[in-house]
């Protein structure tokens, strides 16, 4: 298996970063997408990259926040045949409030009648190697609290999905980790060898850290793994989580993990 990240917050290398996340994933079976970033730059970036994502076949977004999704069109207008899975809510109003009120952060809502898209409402086996699981329970973290569903409360995220991979290795692939990455690895329905995506500790809307204590408290509660973490964790949190974890590295746009 081998995963290439198109889009993330930052650069490994030469190619132009956003606030956003998409991850080209090639297995024996498949060639996925897992999120498609803010705008077309994932595609900008795979071509530099040689990646050809008209032949990609499944995509999964992780929720419904337009730095997961917003390139979705973008996608669409290259390629007229791949599955692409949501939770049925990811098309809902999503908001981030902001000083001057809330603030649309949600997908484009057309979409969600486009015939390659698959609307789920929890789980799915879609093969040997791809199953996807969702409604995850538990606390959110307060960096979670600007963020607000369709009736301006604070949001649930019960559009918020994660896709296993087993393959050689089995890979978790979160988005945001906006239900608790312990919560999220708990309920995953195999132990994970691999743990990729954002934990949000950190929110970039607002510039919150979570305090160091429960940052500590979640480097030593987290299962052995290897872990790839970034988007929305956050520079201050990562540099607590390098210091008590060994197995932790930073995500980048162009990070290449090959298992």
């Amino acid at each position: 298996m081998r995963l290439t990240t198109l889009v993330e917050d930052t650069s490994a290398c030469g190619l132009p970063a956003e606030h956003g996340l998409s991850i080209y994933v090639e297995t024996e079976k498949h060639r996925l997408l897992f999120d498609v970033g803010t705008t077309d730059l994932f595609i900008k970036n795979a071509q530099q990259l040689g990646i050809d994502l008209s032949l990609v076949d499944t995509v999964v977004i992780s929720h419904g926040h337009d730095d997961h999704g917003g390139g979705l069109d973008a996608f669409l207008a290259i390629n007229d045949h791949a599955d692409i899975y949501l939770q049925e809510k990811a098309f809902a109003d999503h908001y981030s409030n902001k000083k001057t009120g809330p603030v649309y952060i949600g997908l484009n809502k057309d979409l969600a009648h486009h015939p390659q898209v698959h609307l789920l409402n929890g789980g799915i086996r879609l093969d040997d190697e791809l199953e996807i699981y969702s409604h995850v329970e538990g606390e959110v973290y307060e960096t979670n609290k600007n963020l607000l569903k369709e009736d301006l409360s604070r949001d649930d995220f019960i559009h918020e999905q994660h896709l296993v991979i087993t393959a050689d290795k089995t890979v978790l692939l979160m988005g945001c980790g906006h239900k608790g990455v312990l919560n999220i690895i708990g309920a995953c329905p195999v132990r994970p060898d691999i743990v990729i995506g954002g934990f949000h500790l950190y929110s970039p809307r607002t510039g919150e850290t979570l305090p160091e204590d429960v940052i500590l408290y979640l480097a030593h509660h987290l299962p052995d793994a290897v872990y790839y973490t970034g988007h929305c964790t956050g520079d201050k949190a990562l540099d607590i989580l390098n210091r008590e974890l060994r197995e932790i590295h930073p995500l980048m746009t162009g990070t290449v993990i090959e298992t």
